[in-house]
Order: structure tokens, then C-alpha cells, then sequence
């Protein structure tokens, strides 16, 4: 194994200890299952495309909440205790650390993440709803719907830790990071989208522009990939949504550039 494998993996592994060991992290995990879950038996037993549309809404809000949770005090927190500075006597670049620190907070946050969405899975056939229920409005269901959603809800938790990974590296108390985190999940839930609306009410976007304006936004890009190929591929709908190409673009940028600006900010030399 060489070296900076080495240092990769060990502070990966740190964060996963740390985070396991945490009840705080525990009951966190344990209130997102539970209210995940019971979103889905109150309104997505019909089939998987109309859970995935119940769920789509709330887990907007609650993802962010879950992972901004998980990691707002993670570099922060290694700078209030001084082992940023216990590192720097150390051979690590600040790439591996960001890395490990990125890598080992998103493992737990995807567990968290799949584990409830797989629980919630199992209402359809629970609750005897049919694969072929939508087959009645000329649309088709089927677990592989799921599954896209699934998978991209995992990419956009992704997208959110490394933006608070980014404001963790900024800030320098334990009050400003928290301050930072609120701010973090009021700009991701609805301060983009808000800057839209007020960019198309007052004709700065057109509408040729708006897709492209959406997939700005980390929510609405995760949101119009989910429509795109976890909805309208199942119901013959009409959605407004952020182009694929350009959300796909949008979430790359943020995840790369968060984890390396945050990275290069730790001090670490």
C-alpha cells in the first residue's frame, strides 16, 4: 500500500469511527428512518413511480438536513481541537485529508441514505400495490424507477456534504458553523430556487435560458434529473425541469470544486 493510500485510508477510517460512535449520529439516522418510512405508507403505496413522487418533496428538505448535520463540524471540528495543526507536522497533503474526510462522512450518509429508501421500497409490495397500477392512465411502474431515484438522491447527498464540507473549512468558531449550516440548508432548500423565480419574474432569464438557470441550483438539478428518468419515463407528464446535460455538469462542479477549495483551506501544507 503505498503512502498516500495509507493516509487516505487512515483518515477515513478516523471519520467512520467517529461517526459510529456517536449517538447523536444514531438518533439522527433513527428520526430520518422513521420519518422517510412514514412518508411512505401515508402516500406511496399505489407503486414505485407514485412513491418516489411522494417522497421526492420531503426528502428535498430532509437529505440536506441529514447530511449538512453529519458534516457541518467536520473540519471545523479538527480545527477547534488543533489536530489540523497535528497534521501539518505530517507528511498528508490536504487533498488526502479533504478526501478522507469527505469520503469516510459520505459513506455513513450514503448507509443512512439507502438503508431507509430500501425500508421505504418495501411498502409497494407490502401494501399489495400493483407493479402495472399506473397501467390505468396510459403510464407503466416499475422498481427500476426506484432505483434511478435512489441513486440519484445518493449523488445529490453527495453534492450537499461537499458544500458543507467547503463551509466547515471556512468557518473559525463552533458558532459561526453552525450559523453557516442553517444558512447552508435555507440556500439549498429554497435560496436558489427563489433567485429563479425573482431572475424570470423580472426577465433576466428567459425561458430558452431557464433549464439552464434551474441546474444551478443543486435541488433543482437533483430534482429535474429525478423527473426526467425516474417520472416522466413511467407517466406521460409535461415537467418544466433543468436540462439533464447541464444538472449532470452543475453537480460535478459543485462536489469537485467544494472538496478541493475546502481541502486547500484546512492549512495543511
Amino acid at each position: 500500500m503505498s503512502d498516500a493510500t495509507r493516509q487516505f485510508t487512515a483518515i477515513f477510517e478516523r471519520e467512520l469511527r467517529s461517526l459510529v460512535r456517536s449517538r447523536s449520529v444514531w438518533l439522527l439516522a433513527l428520526g430520518f428512518f422513521a420519518l422517510v418510512v412514514a412518508i411512505a405508507i401515508l402516500g406511496g403505496q399505489a407503486g414505485y413511480v407514485p412513491l418516489v413522487l411522494a417522497l421526492l418533496t420531503p426528502v428535498e428538505v430532509l437529505v440536506p438536513v441529514l447530511v449538512v448535520a453529519l458534516g457541518y463540524r467536520a473540519i471545523l471540528g479538527d480545527r477547534l481541537r488543533g489536530v489540523l495543526k497535528v497534521l501539518d507536522t505530517f507528511p498528508v497533503t490536504p487533498i488526502r485529508y479533504g478526501l478522507g474526510v469527505y469520503c469516510g462522512r459520505l459513506a455513513v450518509a450514503l448507509g443512512i441514505i439507502l438503508v431507509t429508501l430500501l425500508a421505504a421500497a418495501f411498502v409497494v409490495p407490502l401494501s399489495g400495490g400493483s407493479p402495472n397500477v399506473l397501467a390505468q392512465s396510459g403510464g407503466l411502474d416499475s422498481p427500476v424507477y426506484y432505483a434511478r431515484y435512489v441513486a440519484l438522491t445518493m449523488v445529490f447527498a453527495g453534492v450537499v456534504l461537499a458544500i458543507t464540507l467547503l463551509l466547515s473549512s471556512i468557518a473559525r468558531s463552533a458558532r459561526r458553523g453552525l450559523v453557516s449550516a442553517v444558512g447552508l440548508l435555507l440556500v439549498v432548500v429554497v435560496g436558489f430556487d427563489l433567485v429563479v423565480i425573482a431572475g424570470v419574474g423580472r426577465g433576466w432569464i428567459v425561458e430558452r435560458g431557464l433549464g439552464s438557470a434551474l441546474a444551478a441550483s443543486p435541488l433543482s438539478a437533483y430534482r429535474g434529473l429525478v423527473l426526467t428518468y425516474a417520472v416522466e419515463p413511467a407517466v406521460t407528464m409535461t415537467v418544466r425541469a433543468a436540462s439533464p446535460a447541464a444538472s449532470v455538469f452543475s453537480l460535478a462542479v459543485w462536489t469537485s470544486l467544494s472538496v478541493l477549495t475546502a481541502a486547500g483551506l484546512t492549512g495543511i501544507e
